[in-house]
């Protein structure tokens, strides 16, 4: 007692000396959640698309295993589109430019009507695949009637696929993949701006990636498809697929800012390595969307992925590419941060060390203000998760156990200072940023301290103690979830 009554006298010392050199603190946020989805939360769908309405409920599409027809299921929970029961768009006819596959469909509700946007092709050439649109004007998609479908015109007849539509600045942009005449790749991304919503200004289009790295070319001539947009931090970022669509495939990330013309190829620029890609029992992740939370805040990525390696009997027809979703993070530098798969059955994943092995705990379940963290291996208890919330560009992080935050807990500037738990207060103490270190995996930088959380003495037992250090990218400081 005489500890913690002695760490909180230091405390106020130091919560004076942030006062005294008017250190701005960022207000508390709305309450976040503990994200707990059980992956895959849907078996046997491919290239998901998952939209949030006003309504409250989840719209989730997806290609299914035959490609012959586009279906729709809704959820007031991500986890409970598993269990949703799908309804029929529409399906296939047995003849004529839309019977052979039906693919990738992205859900968009625009202008008080419900659209899916997909690619079709047909049953004689089933690789001849052009864009299509189909409308619903119910204010419940999975009642009422869709239209027929239509074509999307993009200006130049050739294999073209993945459409999705995203609105920046009040303008409606439509992207999409499509075979170029210029090369011998597979595919390149391509974005044009919409003048309704089921037509583009195809004189406005342009293309904003090729293939270009030999991680895009793995298994495949070239490929960059898929594209999934989103508009944060003041940027315009879409995500995109690359490689054979087995193991090798996986993300890159294409950035713009708002502010920019993005109409104008020289506004993108492209990341040199892949953001998300086989790990952890999680094999092929790729070509999905991004959603949020049920709290309406916490940013969501949702992909698909295999179980296994070796698709059987190809790629293309091995049914068994499940939807999967799980937390997206944002970097110290504003970028989205994906980092690994989580591992199939993993619920509330924790941090855990590269070094250690092992996961940051609430150790000996101290739900006392002061109480230090520790390394211990990895489980499912409660002292092992935790929430991370987003609150103007930092992150604070929060015990499930101990409903504490993780805190420099001195306000401490000294290498090697204590961190532990305190109750939540919004304190520069409590923000932490994460640092993108490759390959998924990350640092985490506290605000007050400028230093970064470190396993200090390079210990792998149990109970090593953690404490903070100068950044420096080493074993010791790289995280992951799960």
């Amino acid at each position: 007692m005489s500890n913690i009554l002695s760490r909180a006298r230091r405390r106020a010392v130091a919560a004076l000396a942030v006062a005294l050199t008017a250190v701005a603190l960022v207000p508390a946020s709305a309450e976040a959640q503990f994200i707990d989805v059980p992956n895959p939360i849907v078996e046997q769908r491919a290239d998901p698309a998952i939209y949030k309405h006003t309504d409250g409920y989840y719209y989730m599409t997806a290609s299914v295993p035959d490609y012959k027809r586009l279906e729709l299921r809704r959820s007031q929970t991500l986890a409970g589109l598993g269990s949703a029961t799908p309804v029929t768009a529409f399906t296939a006819p047995s003849s004529g430019p839309l019977s052979g596959w039906t693919w990738a469909p992205d859900i968009q509700y625009i202008d008080g009507a419900w659209y899916m946007y997909f690619s079709a092709s047909p049953n004689t050439a089933r690789f001849a695949q052009r864009l299509y649109w189909v409308r619903n004007t119910s204010a419940d998609p999975t009642t009422g009637t869709w239209s027929e479908p239509q074509r999307m015109t993009t200006g130049r007849e050739s294999f073209q696929l993945d459409p999705a539509s995203f609105v920046v600045n009040g303008t409606r942009y439509f992207t999409w993949s499509q075979d170029s005449p210029d090369t011998n790749f597979n595919s390149h991304t391509y974005l044009a701006r919409m003048t309704s919503p089921t037509t583009i200004d195809t004189a406005t289009a342009i293309e904003i990636a090729r293939p270009t790295h030999a991680w895009e070319m793995e298994g495949v001539r070239g490929v960059v498809e898929g594209p999934m947009p989103l508009v944060k931090n003041g940027k315009v970022f879409i995500a995109y697929s690359a490689s054979a669509t087995d193991s090798r495939y996986k993300l890159g990330l294409l950035s713009a800012p708002v502010s920019a013309n993005l109409l104008d190829p020289a506004s993108w620029t492209k990341k040199p390595t892949p953001v998300f890609q086989t790990a952890n029992g999680v094999y092929g992740p790729g070509h999905g969307s991004f959603t949020v939370a049920e709290d309406g805040v916490t940013d969501m990525l949702v992909f698909h992925a295999r179980d296994y390696a070796t698709p059987t009997p190809d790629a293309l027809t091995d049914p068994n590419r499940h939807t999967r979703v799980q937390q997206l993070y944002w970097s110290d530098t504003g970028e989205p941060f994906f980092g690994q798969p989580i591992a199939t059955g993993a619920r509330q994943p924790g941090i855990r060390g590269q070094f250690s092995d092992k996961c940051v705990d609430d150790y000996g379940w101290n739900t006392a203000n002061g109480a230090l963290v520790r390394l211990y291996t990895c489980n499912d208890y409660a002292v092992q998760k935790w929430e991370f919330t987003y609150v103007g560009g930092y992150y604070r992080i929060k015990n499930l156990h101990a409903a504490k935050c993780l805190d420099n807990l001195d306000g401490s500037t000294a290498l090697n200072a204590d961190v532990g738990l305190w109750t939540c207060n919004g304190h520069v103490n409590q923000d932490w940023s994460i640092i993108d270190r490759g390959n998924g995996w990350f640092s985490l930088r506290n605000r007050a301290s400028g230093l970064c959380l470190d396993n200090y003495e390079w210990d792998r037992s149990n109970g090593a103690r953690l404490s903070m250090y100068t950044c420096n990218g080493l074993g010791a400081q790289l995280w992951r979830r799960g």
